[in-house]
C-alpha cells in the first residue's frame, strides 16, 4: 500500500511533467533532454546503491528513491521551461473554449489507444498469470525488460523526427515531411534490426549471464519479443506523420481493436493448450495488421502515396531481414559450449549486422554522413 500510494504520486508529478518535456521536444533541445535523463540515471544508480547498506525495508526505500528522481526531474523541466519560455509556460486562462473541445477530442483518441496498449499489455500478464504460473509471467517480465532496452533507441530517434515532421506540415510542405517520415521509419527499423540480431543468436548465453539461472520459457520469450520490436518499428516515422496531419481518429479506432482483440484471442487459445509465447505472436500478427490498416488509411483519408513511402522505408531493411534469418539458421548449426566460442560469436553478428545495416540499409549520401560524422 505505500509503494502503491508513493507511485499514485509519483505517477501524478510525471503526468503534470508532460506538457514541460514536449516543450523541449518541440524546441528540438535534445541535448537537454539527454544531460537531464542521463544525470537523472546516475542519481537513481547513486541513491539504489545505498539499498546495499540499508537494514531497513528496502522495498520502501526503493520506492522512495524512484519519487525523489522523478521530483527532481520535474523540478529541472519546471526551472528551465520559466527560464527560457517564460510567456510561453506562464499559467493563465485561455478563454478560446473551441481550442479546448479540439484538443480533447484528439487527446480522447490518444487516450483510447494507450488504453488498449496498456490493457493487451496488462491483459496478458493476467493471463499468462492465470493459465501458466508466476514462474512463467516472471520469464514474460524479464523478455518485458529486454524490449524496454531494445525499444530505448528506436523511440528516441522516433521522437527526434517529431518536430520536423510538424513543422513541415505546417508549412504545407507535404514532399519535405513525407521524404522525414520514410527516412526515419527506415532508420528505426534499421536500428531495431542492428541491436536485435546479436541479442537474438546469443539470448540464451546473454541471460546466463545476466540472471545466472534462467526460467524455463524465459529464451523463447525474449526472442519472439525481439521480433515485435521489429515488427513495432515500422511504424516510425509514418505515425508521427499521421498525428502531424491531425484526422486520427480512425487510425486510433483500428489500432485499439487490433490490440484489444489479442486478448480474447490469447484466452482462447491459452484454453486450447497452447504455449505462452503464443501471446506474442498475436502481438505479431497485430501490430502487422496495425500497419496495413494504417497504410491503407492514409490512403485513403490523404491521397497519400503509400508505395513510394513502403518502396523507401521497408525494402531495404526487408532485404536485410532476409540476410539476417538466413545468418541465423547458418549460426544454429554450430552449436558453442565454451566462453570465448560465445564472445567471437557475439563479435562476429554484430560487425556482420554493421556492415549489412551500413552498405544495404542506408543510401549512399547517408554513409557519406555517417563517416563524416565519425571522421569528426
Amino acid at each position: 500500500m505505500f509503494v502503491f500510494q508513493v507511485s499514485t504520486i509519483v505517477a501524478c508529478i510525471g503526468i503534470i511533467n508532460v506538457p514541460y518535456q514536449s516543450v523541449f521536444v518541440a524546441k528540438e533541445k535534445f541535448l537537454h533532454i539527454a544531460i537531464i535523463d542521463i544525470v537523472n540515471s546516475l542519481i537513481k544508480l547513486a541513491l539504489i546503491w545505498l539499498l546495499l547498506f540499508y537494514k531497513g525495508n528496502a522495498l520502501r526505500l526503493y520506492a522512495i528513491i524512484m519519487s525523489v528522481s522523478t521530483f527532481v526531474s520535474f523540478i529541472v523541466y519546471h526551472y528551465l521551461c520559466f527560464r527560457y519560455w517564460p510567456r510561453l509556460v506562464r499559467w493563465r486562462l485561455y478563454s478560446n473554449f473551441s481550442e479546448y473541445r479540439e484538443l480533447l477530442v484528439y487527446n480522447n483518441y490518444n487516450l483510447l489507444a494507450s488504453v488498449a496498449l496498456m490493457g493487451r499489455s496488462q491483459g496478458s500478464n493476467i493471463l499468462i498469470n492465470f493459465f501458466f504460473g508466476t514462474i512463467v509471467n516472471g520469464a514474460y517480465g524479464i523478455a518485458r525488460t529486454v524490449q524496454g532496452f531494445v525499444e530505448m533507441f528506436t523511440v528516441n530517434f522516433d521522437s527526434a523526427s517529431a518536430p520536423q515532421i510538424t513543422q513541415s506540415v505546417g508549412r504545407g510542405d507535404m514532399q519535405r515531411a513525407s521524404f522525414i517520415a520514410s527516412r526515419s521509419c527506415r532508420i528505426c527499423q534499421l536500428l531495431s534490426l542492428w541491436i536485435v540480431l546479436p541479442l537474438y543468436v546469443e539470448m540464451e548465453f546473454l541471460l546466463n549471464l545476466w540472471l545466472g539461472v534462467v526460467p524455463d520459457y524465459a529464451v523463447s520469450f525474449c526472442r519472439v519479443i525481439l521480433v515485435t520490436v521489429i515488427v513495432a518499428s515500422t511504424g516510425g516515422g509514418m505515425l508521427r506523420l499521421k498525428d502531424a496531419l491531425g484526422k486520427i481518429k480512425w487510425f486510433m479506432i483500428i489500432y485499439s481493436f487490433w490490440n484489444f482483440l489479442t486478448l480474447p484471442m490469447g484466452y482462447y487459445l491459452f484454453k486450447l493448450g497452447y504455449p505462452p509465447v503464443t501471446i506474442l505472436l498475436l502481438y505479431i500478427i497485430s501490430d502487422v495488421l496495425s500497419r496495413i490498416s494504417q497504410l491503407v488509411l492514409m490512403k485513403v483519408i490523404y491521397n497519400y502515396d503509400i508505395l513510394s513511402f513502403m518502396n523507401d522505408a521497408y525494402i531495404r531493411p526487408l532485404v536485410i531481414v532476409i540476410l539476417m534469418v538466413a545468418y541465423i539458421i547458418i549460426y544454429n548449426q554450430f552449436p558453442i559450449q565454451s566462453l570465448l566460442g560465445h564472445i567471437l560469436g557475439l563479435i562476429i553478428t554484430v560487425i556482420l549486422g554493421t556492415l549489412l545495416v551500413f552498405f544495404l540499409g542506408l543510401y549512399a549520401i547517408e554513409r557519406n554522413k555517417v563517416l563524416s560524422y565519425i571522421s569528426k
